[in-house]
């Protein structure tokens, strides 16, 4: 069933309501019916037989869905589908055909369409579609680059297509997915980088944005140096990790504590290179372990450094800063234990944020 019949079948039904409901007209019916519960009606409709749609083909072992309302985009249908491990261009073609019939359907019921694909077998990691490209050819594209990067790494990966201007999409997010223990996806990340590297990129202008080995960088993967500096910081501290489900804020007893790493390319572009080392309070200990991180992080050239621990924050940039320094009394404090620890610092290290 395509998505041009998906909606006046459903309309017709409730041209015969009508009928029984004593002779309104129709456009006030169908007017009526696009509010409150007859607008959840005919989302429900639509996405059930999306559903049944995706269930129809072969390659599909199980698909459901779920309407999420009034959410800050709107009303969302997430469909969810497994597909066959195996499976193949021709078949995903044929799936890239029915998700862009079936976004189609979902949005004339106005609601938002998302679609989330997982390998069987798989407990992790997924394909989550918020946008379509504009082909079915690029959907294959991404399809491949996420299940090529994932064999490379040896770990489920959480793929994302998100919205840009109009139609577009804007971003490709490819992070470790939620459900995996960090950790040890993290170590089989860090550990098979060199392959990961070798994958073949999709061509498009989209924007890459990578949550992996511990770091976050947009457009390109961050340089081996960088993975070597997570793993010598790991021994010191835990990776930062912020649970989809949390809300808490900083401060709080059970906010996360740990480290982050973010590269930007050269050029300043995307800001500066930076490690986040956070603690709910500020204990000589906590100081401790922030000295031994700076000291690890002072080996990488153009990187901001920032300890933040209770209502505290202290900053070092590691060396020569081509724009202007933000500094403060704290910073210069920090940086002072730094140099008295015996950390092998740049001569053109020095206190405060690199502000390019």
């Amino acid at each position: 069933m395509t998505s041009s019949r998906r909606l006046p079948a459903l309309i017709s039904g409730a041209v015969a309501l009508s009928l029984v409901l004593g002779g309104c007209s129709i456009g006030d019916f169908a007017s009526d019916l696009l509010t409150s519960a007859g607008k959840d009606a005919l989302a429900h409709a639509a996405l059930a037989a999306t559903v049944s749609d995706l269930e129809s083909l072969d390659v599909v072992e199980a698909a459901s869905y779920e309407l999420q309302a009034d959410t800050y985009l709107g009303d969302i249908g997430r469909l969810s589908m497994t597909v066959a491990a195996n499976i193949d261009g021709a078949q995903l073609t044929q799936l890239a055909d029915e998700l862009r019939e079936s976004f189609d359907a979902i949005e004339q019921v106005a609601v938002e369409p998302q679609a989330s694909v997982t390998l069987a077998g798989d407990t992790a990691g997924k394909f989550d579609l918020w946008q379509l490209p504009e082909t079915n050819e690029a959907v294959v594209e991404n399809f491949e680059f996420w299940r090529a990067a994932s064999a490379a790494v040896e770990t489920e990966l959480w793929v994302e297509l998100l919205p840009g201007p109009g139609s577009s999409v804007g971003m490709r997010s490819i992070a470790i997915a939620p459900e995996s223990d960090l950790d040890e996806a993290t170590d089989r990340v860090i550990d098979n980088y060199a392959a990961l590297q070798r994958v073949t990129l999709v061509n498009d202008d989209v924007e890459n944005y990578w949550q992996l080995a511990g770091i976050k960088s947009l457009r390109e993967l961050a340089p081996l140096s960088y993975v070597e500096l997570v793993s010598d910081l790991r021994v010191i501290l835990p990776l930062f990790s912020y649970p989809l489900d949390s809300d808490a804020v900083r401060g709080d007893s059970d906010f996360p504590e740990g480290f982050s790493v973010s590269w930007a390319p050269p050029g300043g572009e995307y800001g500066v290179s930076g490690v986040i080392v956070s603690n709910n309070e500020y204990t000589d200990e906590a100081l401790g372990a922030a000295i031994q991180a700076a000291a690890r992080t002072s080996e990488i050239e153009g990187v901001n450094f920032q300890f933040v621990a209770g209502d505290r924050e202290f900053w070092m940039h590691t060396t020569t800063c081509s724009g202007s320094v933000d500094g403060t009394t704290d910073d210069e404090l920090f940086f002072a234990q730094l140099a008295a620890s015996g950390a092998n610092l740049s001569s053109t290290a020095g206190p405060g944020a690199c502000i390019p």
